[in-house]
């Protein structure tokens, strides 16, 4: 037992592992930078407080059930139900979809407001960069999402994808830390 333990303790990550992780820091950075930006944008004469629709909350309740039905989806990968892989699969990609229409459906509330991306209010403009940006990288994880779940669907997923099914995993959860991040910063600042 002690030799498995401290061999797990000293197993290196995959080297497609790190630079996962290296790729979430990355992007984490330039979400800080903007964040950043628009702390400094705020005293802006062109700034303007609004309220941000209730649907993104909606979204970010969508889009942490898509990360659950993932790691449902794992869990059934790694216990050899290829049934548990499949229905997750399917959900995390369902979930993800609809988190994007969520997202559209926002924006054009925004829009109806008379809030728009190239207007006066740095403030809008800023929520518009900093939701699409995201939203770009969604729509990145919903591609391989897509491939997993056609594959599994396909019965194509083997013990020798764990590697690809956990990268895709750490990129989709990211994506859920992020937005949680992005919606509670853009909220608080809001209310100043």
């Amino acid at each position: 037992m002690a030799a498995l333990m401290s061999s797990t303790f000293r197993a290196r990550p995959h080297p497609k592992e790190l630079m996962m992780w290296l790729y979430l820091a990355t992007t984490g950075m330039l979400f800080a930078g903007f964040t950043s930006a628009y702390l400094v944008q705020r005293f802006h004469e062109f700034w303007r407080a609004f309220a941000i629709p209730p649907i993104f909350w909606a979204n970010t309740v969508v889009l942490l059930f898509s990360s659950y039905a993932y790691v449902r989806a794992r869990r059934g990968f790694m216990l050899g139900n290829y049934r548990q892989l499949q229905i997750g699969l399917m959900a995390a990609l369902g979930f993800g979809v609809v988190f994007l229409f969520g997202q559209v459906i926002g924006w054009q509330m925004l829009v109806r407001e008379g809030l728009f991306l190239s207007g006066n209010q740095k403030s809008v403009s800023y929520f518009y960069v900093l939701s699409g940006l995201h939203a770009f990288h969604l729509v990145v994880g919903l591609v391989v999402l897509g491939y997993w779940t056609f594959r599994a669907l396909r019965y194509r997923v083997r013990a020798e994808h764990a590697l690809g099914l956990k990268l895709t995993g750490l990129f989709w959860h990211g994506l859920d830390v992020l937005w949680v991040y992005l919606i509670v910063f853009l909220q608080v600042n809001q209310l100043f």
